[in-house]
């Protein structure tokens, strides 16, 4: 399998009038403990993970990273202020339409979880984009409280033992076990079919959406797990280097002038040897299209830890 990519981004505001988030450094502290542990340790109950460090991270690391890790990030995080329609970095504030937009070229993303004040709005928007399941917030919550839930979260969601369902509860039970929320706090799924939105503001409480068909998804205790990369016909026509793209240039010539040779043949000269050199012409095209789809396909998994499958991705 491919090692997948945990996106977390920790940000102060931009803006001078917005209070400083004191338990915000703990918060990114406490994650990257729970996603280094695997390195650390080199336990199989630790899932292994690539995170880059975004402690404190401006609104252009998300541009940069999405187009970096593309077909491999599972999860999205992000801690600091937020609300109904942007997520506010250190340098200016991520607008949520563009952002969905940005997390939908994620092809293996698992959940999406916004750790600030009222972000419950934007899970509309997400799942227009094909996001499966998004943690959101319906109103204000606490610095520390929102540090303690993502902290017990991830605590449980980067080991084997959890799914991302248990993990939630793991997370939820944990804030009541310790009296920091109230007792009757729903552990549930709540599937969205979108259009309507809630506006009902409550404090210190998360929820976990789902999409519509998707809640299996995140019941599998394998939800991490990311097979082969399959380039899409568009990334296999434009991927790769400049000499790529000329070997795909000659292809789609030769395809095209092997139908002109049998055409010309057929109905101008009546000679099915120079059609048989046109077929030839196509056949050569065909192979090599699909030899530049296996060298895409490789490239897309250079991080394939299955070397059985890299074998099969070698090219001729």
């Amino acid at each position: 399998m491919n090692t997948p990519v945990v996106l977390s981004y920790f940000s102060q505001s931009h803006d001078p009038h917005d209070p400083y988030l004191e338990f915000l450094e703990d918060e990114y502290r406490c994650i990257a403990d729970c996603w280094e542990k695997f390195q650390q340790t080199g336990s199989e109950r630790n899932i292994n993970v690539v995170f880059p460090a975004r402690g404190s991270a401006d609104a252009g690391r998300i541009d940069d990273d999405i187009r970096a890790f593309k077909h491999r990030v599972i999860i999205f995080h992000f801690s600091g202020h937020a609300g109904a329609e942007q997520l506010i970095f250190s340098d200016k504030s991520a607008r949520a339409k563009g952002l969905a937009g940005l997390l939908g070229e994620a092809p293996n993303l698992k959940i999406v979880f916004l750790n600030g004040c009222a972000t419950h709005d934007q899970v509309n928007l997400l799942f227009s984009q094909n996001v499966k399941a998004v943690i959101a917030t319906k109103g204000r919550v606490n610095d520390g409280l929102a540090k303690e839930f993502s902290s017990n979260f991830y605590a449980a969601v980067s080991t084997t033992d959890y799914t991302i369902k248990e993990a939630f509860k793991h997370a939820i039970n944990t804030l009541i076990k310790d009296g920091l929320i109230p007792e009757d706090t729903s552990t549930n799924l709540s599937p969205w079919r979108g259009l309507v939105t809630d506006s009902a503001e409550e404090k210190d409480r998360w929820d976990l959406y789902v999409k519509e068909g998707f809640s299996a998804e995140l019941e599998n205790k394998n939800w991490w797990k990311i097979g082969v990369i399959n380039p899409s016909k568009k990334e296999v026509l434009t991927g790769g280097n400049f000499w790529d793209r000329i070997h795909v240039v000659l292809f789609s010539a030769l395809f095209l002038l092997g139908i002109a040779i049998i055409a010309f043949g057929i109905f101008f000269k009546d000679d099915f040897k120079i059609a048989v050199m046109g077929l030839a012409s196509i056949c050569i095209s065909a192979f090599g299209m699909i030899n530049q789809r296996r060298y895409v396909t490789a490239e897309f998994n250079e991080e394939l830890v299955d070397e059985s499958i890299i074998k099969k991705l070698r090219l001729f």
